[in-house]
């Protein structure tokens, strides 16, 4: 259900992108397409959904209802594209187990050498391009400086590190930003779409729309709902992030820390700067239970007397 979920795939609605998706045709129906392009914006914001939405026009444009913007789940194409059987759009991610190495993108120059089987265009995604290493980032340059003549390249930039400049000067540069009344629309439509649901109120959360989806998953994977005590959430996700390593545990209980110290100055406006400083002692705390991998029973008992003192 999870996979479901997040993977963006599977988002049929594009919403709240309707200017970059019209630029995007612009340039494509004018056949000023650049060979690389790179989308840049905060992760979560729907970059790669932008880009499906794009791409399913471009290769399904008689099926895709182009007024509301939702790829036909008949389609072809995206019947494929869920198979992972449509060769002319290949996705390289770059993220947890699935790291792209120096022999993945060497590799792709051989794979983009061949002729695709119908002699029609071929994209190539590149994900989290700001987190290859030099070698594999040097490799990447040496393939997109020699394009073919059907391959474009697409890459996205999560903006969490710095893409080496020699790429960043031959893309096109599009930054994606989306005010918050789209996010809240966006979320609105996802969990609609997903039937998910919502254990986190994204009215008070200014969150990314792919960000509220993965932090409301785990909530609800792990049954951590609005009405527990605060430092119960936050022993779960502490405890999680101990079993895991995955640093968005930690981020999450920053989160609810941001929340909770607002909710209670909204209550007592007149100690909202004891709030505050509290709020950013158990902010360090929590960092420095990720840095130093301090006990965790210790670090509780820290933030508990600072929860103490704010009563």
């Amino acid at each position: 259900m999870s996979d479901d979920i997040l993977n963006p795939l599977k988002t049929r609605q594009l919403i709240g992108m309707d200017n970059y998706f019209e630029d995007l045709l612009k340039l494509y129906n004018s056949k000023k397409l650049p060979k690389v392009m790179l989308i840049s914006g905060k992760k979560g914001l729907g970059k790669f959904t932008l880009i499906n939405h794009f791409l399913n026009y471009i290769f399904s444009k008689d099926t895709y209802n182009f007024k509301e913007k939702i790829i036909n789940e008949d389609s072809k194409v995206y019947k494929s594209q869920l198979n992972g059987i449509f060769y002319n759009i290949l996705h390289i991610k770059n993220e947890g187990r699935k790291k792209t190495k120096i022999d993945d993108v060497r590799n792709l120059k051989t794979t983009l050498s061949q002729s695709t089987i119908n002699g029609n265009l071929r994209f190539i995604i590149l994900d989290d391009v700001e987190k290859l290493n030099a070698s594999s980032s040097n490799a990447l340059l040496k393939t997109i400086e020699e394009p073919s003549k059907n391959n474009y390249f697409i890459l996205i930039d999560n903006q969490e590190g710095n893409v080496i400049e020699t790429i960043n000067s031959r893309c096109l540069k599009i930054k994606v930003f989306i005010n918050k009344l789209n996010k809240s629309k966006i979320i609105e439509s996802l969990i609609k779409e997903k039937k998910i649901e919502k254990v986190l109120n994204n009215e008070d959360l200014d969150l990314s729309p792919g960000l509220f989806l993965r932090y409301n998953n785990i909530c609800l994977e792990n049954e951590i709902t609005a009405s527990l005590d605060y430092i119960i959430r936050l022993e779960k996700l502490l405890n999680l992030y101990k079993k895991s390593k995955d640093k968005i545990f930690l981020n999450l209980a920053i989160l609810f820390t941001n929340e909770y110290f607002y909710n209670l100055s909204l209550k007592k406006r007149r100690q909202i700067f004891l709030f505050d400083s509290l709020k950013n002692k158990i902010i360090h705390y929590i960092n420095d239970f990720f840095i130093y991998n301090l006990n965790l029973n210790s670090v509780l008992n820290l933030i508990q007397s600072q929860l103490n003192n704010a009563k």
